[in-house]
């Protein structure tokens, strides 16, 4: 079997940035989020029809939001409602799959964003 990979197959590193609350100055809450110093690296892939209807039952809705998976052979180190940054892209973790839960490869359901910065 011959396998075929384009440059932008590959693994690439993305950093996490998790939710963080505050008050401001003038004493209203803001909230932003900010870089964890966590790397994450992965395989990065559009959602299949597939991918969406094997995780319906993941959002208890018939639509949703589910546009990339992103595949790591690592344990999880990101949390779901964390973002995964890669240079001007960034991606909201819907949901984490420990596949087989021993920590060896996992996968992250994310929603593609552009309001996130």
């Amino acid at each position: 079997m011959l396998m075929y990979l384009r440059p932008g197959n590959l693994f690439k590193e993305f950093l996490v940035k998790r939710k963080e609350s505050d008050i401001s100055d003038i004493g209203l809450p803001v909230s932003g989020y900010k870089d964890t110093g966590i790397l994450v690296n992965g395989v990065l892939a559009e959602a299949s029809t597939d991918d969406r209807e094997k995780t319906k039952h993941m959002w208890d809705q018939d639509q949703h939001s589910l546009t990339h998976t992103i595949v790591s052979w690592a344990e999880p180190v990101a949390k779901k409602g964390d973002v995964l940054s890669l240079g001007n892209w960034y991606f909201l973790i819907l949901a984490i799959d420990d596949t087989g839960s021993l920590g060896v490869a996992t996968i992250y359901y994310a929603e593609e964003r552009n309001d996130l910065r």
